[in-house]
């Protein structure tokens, strides 16, 4: 339906205007991932969706698309994790009446999401702060990695 009625399209024009140089390319990726997972409360959905938009970030400002789709998975894989509305927290959730204990609802288990907090931490380091760089560069005129090529 989100798609159908161009909320999708309208987010991704939204964020591709946010994309300035290679750093903030990173992080419409990032958003994007996450708005759309946010939208979905799905991982596998929010990449289809977000993943042709971020390989032409990637290919305007020079993202490795190694890295962009590591982008992807780890920012859908933060927010399919904070949602209350997302499978993992709903079946934790549940687990807690099957466990003889009083249920508890989605919401009271955020503040517990350290995993999903600290991938969070160190994938917006990851942006701000280059840890390094692949071994063999991306050639984007002949999209292959430059090790490929010889």
């Amino acid at each position: 339906m989100v798609t159908h009625e161009g909320g999708i399209e309208w987010l991704v024009q939204k964020i591709r205007k946010l994309a300035k140089n290679t750093r903030s390319a990173e992080l419409s990726i990032a958003l994007l991932t996450l708005l759309t997972d946010a939208a979905t409360a799905n991982n596998t959905v929010a990449i289809i969706i977000a993943g042709p938009v971020a390989k032409e970030i990637s290919k305007d400002f020079r993202v490795d698309p190694r890295r962009s789709a590591s982008l992807l998975d780890t920012f859908s894989c933060v927010m399919q994790g904070f949602i209350p509305y997302g499978a993992q927290i709903l079946i934790a959730a549940g687990l807690t009446k099957e466990l003889g204990a009083q249920a508890i609802a989605p919401v009271q288990l955020i503040p517990f999401l350290w995993y999903q907090g600290f991938l969070l931490l160190f994938a917006l380091a990851s942006i701000f702060f280059r840890f390094g760089n692949p071994k063999d560069a991306w050639d984007f005129e002949k999209d292959a990695p430059v090790a490929a090529q010889k």
